[in-house]
This record gives C-alpha cells, structure tokens and sequence, in this order.
C-alpha cells in the first residue's frame, strides 16, 4: 500500500513535541486514550539527539496503525525560539487512501493543539469529526479482520 505523507510546521520547540510522541500521557490527548505510538510496538528507531540540528525520529511498527515514521526537523524561529517541522509517513492497510490521509491529517491537528495545551475531548469527538469516525470504525473493523 502506498505510504501517507504529510508535513506540519509547530510553532513549538522540537522537544515539547517528541515528548507528545513518546510520553502516554500526552499521546492520549492526541492520538487516543487507548492508543499508544511506542507501547506495545517494534521500534524501529528511536532517536532525540542532543543536537538541535539532527532530527528526532521515531519511527515504529504499530499493530493498530502499520507502519509509522515522524521526523521532527528544528526551525530557527518560533514563539520560544525554534518550531518544529514535523514529517509523517504512514503505511498500514486500513480503509481507503483519502480516509486515511483525512484521518492522519486530523491526528496532526490534535498534535498541534495539545502541545499548545488543547488536549482533545474524547467525549464530544465523535459530535464533532463524523467523518473522520467513519474512518477510524472502517479502520477499527479492517484491524479486527487482520
């Protein structure tokens, strides 16, 4: 299946961000409270540099999301001094290419707005991204069937 790829600019520093990734807490607040992105999965690469001008990459092979790589590039400038480009490339076999792009669009969104202290509302997501839900059940039952 052909990889997803998608970029988004984070008017934060890269580590505010790689601790969205890794810590559970907060991937609850933007992935979902029952998902994880290192937990229960292969590492494939799992790296923050002391250098500010290498990339932090985590990359891994997840049973609920396939194949999974975030780069996180600094950029000079940001409201505490550098933000962070983010790259995301997703390979998996649920559902069609455009719900999952929509879906891992979204996902990045949630990122952006809990690392700027807006975690999700799990309670009233489905209220509000019907269609992306409609990918995550379509997503959910490819999972089961796998």
């Amino acid at each position: 299946m052909e990889a997803i790829r998608l970029e988004r600019d984070i008017d934060l520093p890269r580590a505010v961000v790689w601790e969205a990734l890794v810590d559970p807490v907060l991937v609850e607040g933007w992935l979902h409270p029952s998902a994880r992105l290192v937990e229960g999965t292969t590492p494939v690469e799992f790296r923050e540099p002391d250098d500010p001008a290498a990339p932090a990459v985590l990359e891994v092979v997840s049973p609920a999301f396939g194949a999974v790589r975030v780069v996180l590039d600094r950029i000079p400038e940001g409201t505490r001094g550098e933000g962070t480009h983010v790259v995301l490339t997703v390979s998996d076999e649920w559902g069609r290419r455009s719900d999952r792009e929509a879906l891992w669009a979204l996902r990045l969104e949630q990122l952006a707005d809990l690392v700027r202290g807006h975690p999700v509302d799990w309670a009233g997501w489905p209220a509000l991204h019907h269609r992306e839900g409609e990918a995550a059940r379509s997503e959910a039952a490819h999972r089961a069937a796998r």
